[in-house]
């Protein structure tokens, strides 16, 4: 379930016989997480330049984690398929994985208030 190419370019060691282990879903998060929660905190704030900066920093967050998990993760995982696909460390990779989801969604929802400094802050209801 790779990004940016397909799964038999990115994980080449991998066991097309043998299911995926992890879950399709984080890869929708871990990829429409970041460009959504980004402009929240300028939907909150009603700045139209916080949206900006967060739905920006929202679709970098997005392809940079993309391109690497391409590069990096997903070989590792096609590695020990065999072993991650099934029992109790199939069940952390995927609890690791969408926590991982989960921090890509904070680090977009930050970085307005980070770019944009503590006048946004006070614009917080």
């Amino acid at each position: 379930m790779p990004f940016l190419r397909p799964l038999n370019c990115t994980a080449t060691q991998r066991n097309p016989d043998l299911p995926w282990p992890v879950s399709g879903l984080f890869y929708v998060s871990a990829f429409m997480g970041p460009m959504s929660a980004g402009p929240l905190v300028g939907a909150l704030t009603r700045d139209w330049r916080a949206a900006v900066v967060g739905l920006l920093s929202g679709i970098g967050i997005a392809f940079l984690h993309a391109a690497l998990s391409d590069r990096f993760v997903d070989p590792w995982i096609a590695r020990y398929q065999l072993s991650l696909g099934r029992g109790v460390p199939g069940v952390l990779v995927n609890v690791a994985a969408f926590a991982w989801a989960f921090v890509l969604c904070a680090l977009a929802m930050v970085a307005p208030i980070a770019i944009l400094g503590s006048e946004i802050l006070a614009r917080l209801p």
